[in-house]
């Protein structure tokens, strides 16, 4: 069993500090001893949650060498963390979009988008997107609000629905688009 250090009291917040390069490693090396057994071992029903924990524990050694890499290193190491984050989020959506009843993923989303119109959050009506394809082909993407952004239309008229875990990944990101983009859409404040 291995032994860490920390000098966190319990029940008492740290005071703000910068970060200090050999607590992160230590940390990134407790992740990888609890976290990488889960997805290295036996596949099981928990192989998407397994998969998460590996990649949240590589984003943690990844965040390690960030707070160390020098100016040249800042872009690599940083996108690998975000990489990593990216990939675990992925296996979270997998699981819940296996672990979730469609009916309740379907109420969770019809609900978020209720709440952030109550809020005055913006949220994303419908989005048509022209996705380029290799030998300079193209197709044009329909997502709507009517259907949960859970159907896409394609430009020569078929749908898909799209699977669970994919819709979970594109409702996060179109709510995440709505948040950036609606900064742009404000009426420029009188001076």
């Amino acid at each position: 069993m291995t032994t860490y250090e920390t000098t966190a009291v319990p029940g008492q917040l740290t005071p703000p500090a910068p970060l200090d390069p050999p607590a992160v490693h230590q940390l990134a090396r407790h992740a990888l001893d609890v976290l990488m057994p889960a997805a290295t071992g036996p596949r099981a029903e928990t192989e998407a949650l397994g998969e998460a924990a590996g990649q949240l524990a590589i984003a943690l050694c990844a965040f390690a060498r960030l707070v160390e890499a020098d100016a040249d290193d800042q872009l690599a190491e940083g996108e690998d963390v975000v990489e990593r984050l990216r990939r675990a989020s992925l296996h979270v959506h997998e699981h819940l979009a296996a672990k979730v009843p469609a009916v309740e993923l379907e109420a969770r989303n019809a609900g978020l988008v209720d709440s952030n119109l109550e809020e005055g959050l913006p949220v994303v009506g419908s989005l048509s997107a022209e996705l380029l394809l290799a030998g300079g082909r193209s197709a044009t993407v329909r997502l709507t609000h009517v259907d949960a952004h859970q159907e896409v239309e394609v430009g020569d008229g078929r749908t898909a629905r799209l699977p669970a875990a994919d819709h979970l990944i594109v409702r996060d990101g179109l709510h995440e688009l709505a948040r950036l983009l609606a900064p742009l859409t404000r009426e420029s404040q009188p001076r």
